[in-house]
């Protein structure tokens, strides 16, 4: 009969991850359970090898740098399939029924350049309005977003550095709009091209939908798919 691995010695394997700087659990998961399927494989030639013997064994085929490969596979992995996502929802406003709500946007934007004198003052309100959702949103996500232990997730680590990283894009809006005042000579700017005010409508309404959809629809995925890997740590 062939040995398998017992309770107490995947709690071992844990603590091996965790001593081997692997400190994210979903990774140190993945980690265990090929370290456990490799050392069975040993004991289906060699019975009476001892569970540190096999682990031992085991390590030297995969090395720190194999942690840290299966580490960096999982990254991408998720970054994978979370762009896929992230292209999915996107895309779908350029496809029927959610095609009318673009067109609606876009149109409604171009009417109102045409409208208004100054066409800064819309730029303006644009862009305060997507900093207060962005950075209101990051931190009520940051309140909202717990679980029930102490344990640290590559899952939730990739949703932070995604939520951080556009923060920081975002808070750069200001900036960039303060020199492009002051590279103006009058204050008042009226683009009269309506091709150029097309344009620019439908890059707006797509940075729009793009800024939802990595605040909002990637985290709510992300958050799902936490809970349904790991229901014993939902709050």
């Amino acid at each position: 009969m062939s040995r398998t691995i017992t309770a107490e010695e995947t709690k071992k394997l844990f603590e091996f991850c965790r001593n081997h700087f692997v400190n994210y659990y979903d990774v140190q998961i993945e980690l265990v359970d090929h370290l456990a399927s490799a050392i069975e494989e040993l004991w289906k030639t060699d019975a009476d090898l001892s569970f540190d013997e096999a682990l031992k064994s085991t390590f030297k085929k995969f090395g720190i740098y194999g942690f840290s490969k299966i580490k960096n596979q999982k990254r991408k992995a998720l970054k994978r399939k979370y762009n896929r996502l992230m292209w999915s929802y996107f895309t779908e406003f350029y496809r029927w029924p959610k095609l009318a709500l673009t067109i609606v946007l876009t149109f409604g934007l171009f009417i109102l350049f045409q409208v208004v004198e100054n066409s800064l003052v819309i730029f303006y309100a644009y862009f305060l309005v997507l900093i207060i959702f962005v950075v209101a949103y990051f931190f009520k996500w940051n309140r909202r977003f717990k679980v029930k232990t102490k344990k640290k997730f590559l899952l939730i680590d990739y949703l932070r550095g995604v939520l951080s990283t556009l923060l920081i894009l975002i808070l750069q809006i200001p900036n960039l709009v303060f020199h492009l005042v002051l590279n103006v000579e009058n204050s008042t700017v009226r683009i009269e091209n309506p091709i150029i005010l097309l344009g620019i409508s439908l890059v707006l309404v797509a940075c729009g939908f793009l800024t939802y959809g990595q605040m909002i629809f990637i985290p709510q995925k992300i958050k799902q798919h936490f809970f349904e890997t790991f229901p014993e740590f939902a709050v």
